[in-house]
């Protein structure tokens, strides 16, 4: 009999299994459930005699993620079989419901005795006693499942600073996980800040805090708003739905999402390739998504229940200005006295930038309820003096930004920044999601304009001390990748979207200059640094021509710095082995000569163009001459005679003319002879020429 159910408990399982939806994950509850039930019945009604005595003498409870309604066929299946403390029945009689469930393919986590004994083996085991905390009941007498909660409660009770304390130290632990390079770039679904780690711990929060054992609940206490519940279960039925396929697919007992897994659920989860952008890469922008979603509530849910813990006696009290106070290192808001204006909320994190202070949940949810007035503020100058004041007052570490990032009011002001945000490359040297690396970047910035540098790199270090007003330079770390919504070429792209992004921010026209140059050319001293000739004239004069400015140059190489330094551990060497600095120096020494500007160029180029024209006129025509222009470089022509230059035309007509692969000419002076050598494209010809003159 047990084979017949444990066939058609396998094909429903597998069936399950295959689809992968997040509704697959509710009627998997539901079967484990039913198929439980089933069990628990059977083997009552076989104990023909003793049956009501059986079901009067226990009882069966879901705990965990089963207990919780959210089970995933690869999860372990934690199951309680409670019992009475005079029941008659004393066998273990636990094997009769798990032996089934175990030969159609699920893990069960099983646990049997008295309210007594496992409120005995949770106390030597806080995992169990978490997971006790998510208890259900299922089949029995549901008093015993009652008498056990009501243990539960009292164990809350006697040891709640323990297991809030507890709570805590688990949330720090998952924040330094992000200190590995390794788990940005392989996240862990469980483990990581925002995971399901992270949700369960508001769960167990909300209990032990005040007894509520379901998210809604959490609404009605003040803890929880009624977006925050719909997002938690939103992420927690993705993550379960990830982890269903990770493990199905890998075939193993992990929560890792390793670099080749995340290709794999890409493709089974049907994401296709968008704006240049691989199927993984959007994939993992929503995984980066949820799980900044879920860490922003979490520390919501744990300020409040902070400011909740409140005893309530009289505190210092500073009034900073109208409508706003600090009390115990958080800014107040009076909601009466305090204009919900977007200059006024702007200037709020402005103030707690400035003055290192928190935010009191008051403030938070006036916030909250009024973000939406950010709507209004394209083009307001107030607006933009106090958001680039929040750029300069924030401290190197960032909070400040970041909480506003948080609230969605980074992306209110610069919608741009939307479509990159959890946005991440698939590759092993960009660790980062863009927002991650954009507040990386400023922060990388700000260190250097601190000195933190300046044992290390002493050059950027006095360059950062001599700028003037470093806020257009921070507002283009903060922006300087936005151009990768739209997949190649991302800093021309950023460039592009910059005035009208300067004109929504109100940006004075040398403040959006500055910015467009920045985003633009962001990859300008990397790029040339990496791939060409430092002594290459045509390279220096192009990057000269690029630039323009020396205080532009300034702030480029100190983006360039922070740019590279907030892409992951390997960034280091590669600022070490590329000779950004090297060149840095040379096109200083270039400006501050005075290197003809590009207008000037573009002049004598014209000049010039006009001069060999009159002069092989009877060679090549005017189109002809526009052709072979456009195919010399601009040092070329501004170094070299008009003369010499209809020379060149003359011999390559004469190379056209001729039956030879090559043509040469020889002018002598007093002391000198200038040799002429012209050939069709021949590798090697040249070096080979060269031996041979260097011989003779």
């Amino acid at each position: 009999m047990n084979g017949n159910i444990s066939e058609s408990l396998r094909k429903q399982r597998e069936l399950i299994l295959e689809e992968g939806s997040e509704q697959a994950l509710d009627r998997h509850t539901s079967l484990l459930e039913i198929a439980i039930i089933s069990l628990y019945n059977r083997l009552a009604n076989r104990l023909v005699s003793g049956s009501e005595a059986f079901r009067a003498g226990g009882a069966i409870a879901a705990i965990g993620s089963f207990g919780r309604g959210i089970s995933s066929p690869t999860q372990a299946v934690p199951i309680l079989c409670l019992q009475a403390d005079d029941s008659a029945i004393k066998d273990a009689w636990i094997d009769e419901i798990t032996e089934p469930l175990i030969e159609a393919g699920w893990h069960v986590e099983a646990f049997q005795g008295s309210a007594a004994q496992i409120m005995d083996l949770a106390r030597a085991d806080s995992a169990l006693f978490f997971k006790l905390m998510d208890l259900r009941y299922i089949s029995g007498n549901r008093n015993l499942a009652d008498q056990l909660d009501r243990e539960i409660d009292n164990h809350i009770l006697e040891n709640r600073a323990f297991f809030l304390s507890s709570l805590r130290e688990s949330i720090t632990a998952r924040k330094k996980l992000l200190e590995s390079a390794q788990n940005w770039l392989e996240p862990d679904l469980e483990e990581n800040p925002g995971g399901l780690s992270e949700i369960r711990a508001i769960r167990a929060g909300c209990r032990i805090e005040s007894k509520i054992r379901n998210l809604e609940d959490a609404i009605f206490q003040g803890y929880l708003s009624r977006q925050e519940v719909d997002f938690l279960q939103s992420a927690e039925k993705a993550f379960c739905r990830y982890l269903t396929l990770l493990r199905a697919t890998s075939g193993r007992a992990v929560s890792t999402l390793l670099f080749g897994d995340q290709e794999t659920l890409a493709r089974k989860l049907g994401y296709a390739e968008r704006s240049g952008f691989l199927p993984v890469e959007i994939f993992m922008q929503h995984v980066h998504q949820l799980f900044e979603g879920v860490a922003e509530v979490s520390r919501e849910f744990w300020e409040r229940l902070d400011e909740g813990h409140s005893t309530g006696a009289e505190q210092t009290e500073t009034i900073i200005e109208e409508g706003m106070v600090a009390r115990s290192g958080k800014i107040h808001i009076q909601t009466d006295r305090y204009p919900a204006t977007p200059e006024r909320l702007v200037h709020l994190f402005a103030v707690s930038a400035r003055r290192g202070l928190g935010l009191a949940n008051v403030t938070r949810q006036w916030i909250s309820h009024n973000k939406n007035v950010l709507d209004a503020a394209s083009g307001d100058p107030c607006v933009k003096d106090e958001f680039l004041d929040l750029l300069r007052a924030d401290s190197p570490e960032v909070p400040v930004l970041r909480r506003f990032y948080d609230y969605g009011l980074m992306t209110a002001l610069i919608p741009e920044l939307s479509s990159v945000h959890g946005l991440v490359q698939h590759d092993e040297f960009h660790l980062y999601p863009v927002q991650e690396h954009h507040l990386r970047t400023v922060a990388e910035l700000k260190k250097i304009i601190a000195g933190v540098y300046s044992e290390e790199e002493p050059e950027l270090t006095m360059t950062a001390a001599d700028l003037g007003d470093p806020a257009p330079m921070l507002l283009a770390g903060l922006l300087h990748d936005v151009g990768k919504s739209s997949g190649s070429g991302h800093a021309a792209r950023g460039g592009e979207m910059m005035p009208a992004v300067a004109r929504r921010l109100g940006l004075s026209s040398q403040e959006a200059e500055t910015v467009q140059f920045l985003v633009s050319q962001h990859l300008l001293l990397l790029d040339s640094a990496s791939l060409r000739d430092l002594a290459d004239q045509e390279m220096l004069s192009s990057c000269t021509a690029a630039v323009g400015r020396i205080e532009y140059l300034d702030q480029l190489v100190l983006l360039t710095f922070a740019d590279m330094m907030s892409t992951g551990p390997r960034a280091r060497d590669k600022w070490r082995n590329t000779p950004v600095l090297t060149l840095y120096c040379n096109l200083r020494g270039i400006l501050e000569k005075g290197e003809p500007s590009s207008r000037v160029i573009s002049e004598r180029v014209a000049r010039v163009k006009k001069q060999i024209e009159s002069r092989v006129s009877d060679l090549l025509s005017p189109e002809e001459v526009e052709t072979y222009f456009s195919q010399l470089a601009p040092r070329y022509l501004i170094s070299i005679s008009p003369e010499e230059i209809v020379k060149h035309i003359q011999l390559g007509r004469r190379l056209q003319e001729s039956e030879g692969s090559f043509i040469w000419e020889v002018s002598s002076g007093r002391e000198t002879a200038e040799i002429t050598f012209m050939s069709y494209d021949r590798p090697g010809l040249l070096a080979k020429s060269a031996g041979i003159l260097t011989l003779h």
